[in-house]
């Protein structure tokens, strides 16, 4: 196969994953309808649910299963998702938590950053990136990431305008951070699915308490 035709189809292929992966903004849906503990009860039964399941067909009483999952589905995943556990384990984890530790509009905004940022980031690197980092990473994947993230906070500051502009502007100053975090999430080991919604939640979080404390942005 042509170098170029075999890049097409591993385009296709992440762009066949990237809309899967879009599909679960459904969650950010349902957690802006929720409250807290409801939301932490679904997702945290959703992701036992998924481990437990992931567990069992990864086991040798199983392994026909996993046969299967890997002949017909293997162009959804990576190939330490062949043999290993599939990523929407991190990201179902990645989502209880966020919704566990921050505010409502910041577990929303880091999941939208997660689902949007992340996969716009992998499809214009994947296209278009030509300044690479050492870890094969893109310049335009990472600018990619910053302006579709910034796109959604957009939306969110006109849909959810009770959210304040503290909440705004602390989340226009993390999201550039949070694109930095994930170019090296691999490097400190730690699944980008855990990285992006906790590191954003997180520095968010500070950011609009200092400037509760400073009176800016009230």
């Amino acid at each position: 196969m042509p170098a170029d035709e075999a890049f097409q189809k591993k385009y296709r292929n992440e762009i066949a994953r990237k809309i899967l992966h879009m599909c679960s903004f459904l969650i950010v849906i349902f957690i802006y309808f929720a409250n807290r503990l409801t939301a932490c009860i679904v997702i945290g039964a959703l992701l036992a649910l998924l481990f437990i399941g992931n567990t069992l067909i990864l086991s040798s009483r199983f392994t026909l299963i996993n046969d299967i999952k890997v002949k017909y589905f293997s162009f959804l995943l990576r190939d330490d998702e062949k043999y290993g556990y599939i990523s929407s384990n991190w990201f179902l984890l990645g989502c209880f938590l966020s919704v566990l530790l921050f505010p409502k509009y910041v577990a929303m905004l880091g999941i939208t950053v997660l689902i949007f940022g992340d996969a716009f980031a992998a499809l214009i690197g994947m296209r278009f990136g030509k300044h690479k980092f050492k870890n094969g990473k893109s310049l335009e994947g990472t600018l990619g990431f910053i302006a579709v993230s910034w796109l959604f906070l957009a939306g969110f500051v006109l849909l959810l305008p009770d959210a304040g502009t503290a909440f705004a502007v602390a989340s226009l100053i993390s999201i550039p951070v949070v694109a930095v975090a994930e170019i090296y999430s691999k490097q400190i080991k730690i699944d980008d699915n855990l990285v992006i919604p906790i590191v954003f939640g997180i520095l968010a979080c500070v950011l609009m308490k200092i400037f509760e404390i400073s009176g800016l942005f009230l």
